[in-house]
């Protein structure tokens, strides 16, 4: 009974390989419009919450989590009516 394979529990690595096993979809695409049409199709088919979840992960990288707050400058300036 040494070599009985001893069931634990997955990392997290294998929990999160399992889970974007069940949620991810492959789709094979012939065309670059066709893939296109496919991403277009994905993202109106999500959710806000979706949405905004991925602008986050995707803005994460490049601006860091302290950068959150962040705004652009606001400029006004006074035109004299003639």
């Amino acid at each position: 009974m040494l070599n009985a394979k001893r069931q634990s529990a997955p990392t997290a690595v294998e929990a999160r390989t399992a889970r974007r096993r069940a949620e991810w979809q492959i789709v094979v695409a012939d065309s670059f419009a066709e893939a296109e049409a496919e991403t277009r199709a994905y993202w109106r088919a999500a959710t806000p919450a979706e949405r905004l979840n991925a602008l986050e992960t995707l803005r994460e990288p490049f601006y860091g989590k302290d950068q959150i707050g962040g705004r652009l400058q606001r400029f006004l300036e006074v035109v004299p009516a003639e």
